[in-house]
């Protein structure tokens, strides 16, 4: 049921500006992709994209930008590659998903070098989207530390 609310929410906040068929192909794509993983929240983990995305519509009305938000996990969770992206949505997505993936040189980068880079590269739809990404992360804190915090007691 949230996934269908973030989904019709996301719609809804972008309705007439975006290609839906193409945005409704990458929330399907997150969801088959991300599967059963579960964030430290416990919820879904493909509901954490989505809400990154849906953060990232209020800021830009780009269907390749809201996309890339929506799959800017996956090449580094999941089996999901940059040739099928490629494939399904487009060069340009694949390696806008690739230049989010905090893997370089085969070692993973902080969030404040990734945030970095971004910058120096003027890539400003991909720092919306790695600054909308950390903002989720923030919020959904607690709700993670209250959750180890009672599994650890028990």
């Amino acid at each position: 049921i949230i996934f269908y609310f973030i989904a019709i929410s996301l719609i809804f906040i972008i309705q007439g500006y975006i290609n839906l068929y193409e945005v409704t192909k990458a929330i399907k794509y997150a969801k088959k992709y991300h599967g059963n993983q579960k964030r430290d929240t416990g919820e879904p983990y493909y509901i954490h994209p989505l809400e990154v995305a849906c953060t990232v519509a209020e800021y830009s009305f780009e269907t390749d930008t809201i996309i890339t938000a929506i799959l800017h996990d996956t090449l580094e969770d999941t089996t999901l590659t940059k040739e099928k992206i490629a494939k399904v949505f487009g060069v340009k997505i694949a390696e806008q998903v690739f230049d989010l993936t905090r893997i370089r040189n085969n070692k993973k980068i902080s969030s404040r070098e990734m945030i970095k880079i971004l910058r120096q590269q003027n890539k400003k739809d991909l720092l919306l989207i790695k600054l909308c990404d950390r903002l989720h992360n923030i919020q959904t804190v607690f709700i993670k530390s209250d959750k180890k915090k009672t599994k650890n007691h028990h």
